[in-house]
């Protein structure tokens, strides 16, 4: 007599079987469970309105985009949604997506293209690919998020919003103290959709001057 053999999960596959808000991704259609995180901050600092320009850094898969889409995007005003990222990934309705490295000498100018009438808010859920090097990894973020933060300077309007994903660490105060100069309102949250064991905080800047 054969027996079947029951198949071994993975603690990664269990987790994410218990974990709500990647089932409500799915369940909702949406291709992240981050996607609740912009909707967290949303909810609580109210960054997002109809017929915004913006712009998703390190936007693949996609939630965070699709959030845009459903929040920002205007049929009357006709504003523009653009999601950068060096992965492809699959399009989502009234977001163009570009394929570009952020670091490229061109990236800034090839935006200004896109955006002629600047942009009013920039988001980003983006982690650089880890090393396993903890001190690498967190300099590799803060390099990220000081990328970001130079894309913002160049190309939000004045009264432009940037929210960035940082992880705690040596680093992060320093950027912090150069963010909240250029802007008059400043808070760091983390949301309740972020897994309770990561690092991750999300900087919320608000009103560029």
């Amino acid at each position: 007599m054969k027996f079947k053999k029951k198949k071994i999960k993975s603690r990664w596959h269990q987790y994410r079987l218990k974990d709500v808000f990647f089932n409500e991704a799915k369940k909702l259609g949406y291709r992240s469970r981050s996607a609740f995180k912009l909707l967290e901050i949303n909810k609580k600092f109210r960054i997002l309105k109809k017929g915004q320009n913006a712009l998703d850094i390190g936007a693949s898969p996609g939630g965070w985009s699709q959030i845009l889409s459903q929040k920002v995007f205007s049929n009357e005003k006709k504003n523009k949604i653009i999601s950068v990222d060096l992965k492809d990934f699959q399009p989502i309705d009234n977001v163009l997506n570009i394929k570009k490295n952020i670091y490229d000498d061109d990236f800034i100018l090839l935006l200004k293209k896109y955006f002629s009438e600047g942009i009013d808010v920039i988001v980003s859920d983006a982690a650089p690919s880890t090393t396993g090097n903890k001190f690498v990894d967190h300099i590799k973020n803060i390099e990220l998020c000081e990328k970001s933060f130079e894309i913002a300077k160049n190309l939000l309007n004045k009264g432009g919003i940037l929210v960035i994903k940082i992880f705690d660490g040596k680093e992060a105060e320093r950027v912090c103290n150069l963010i909240k100069k250029k802007f008059l309102q400043f808070n760091l949250y983390k949301p309740k959709s972020s897994k309770s064991e990561s690092k991750e905080i999300y900087i919320i800047a608000k009103f560029l001057k």
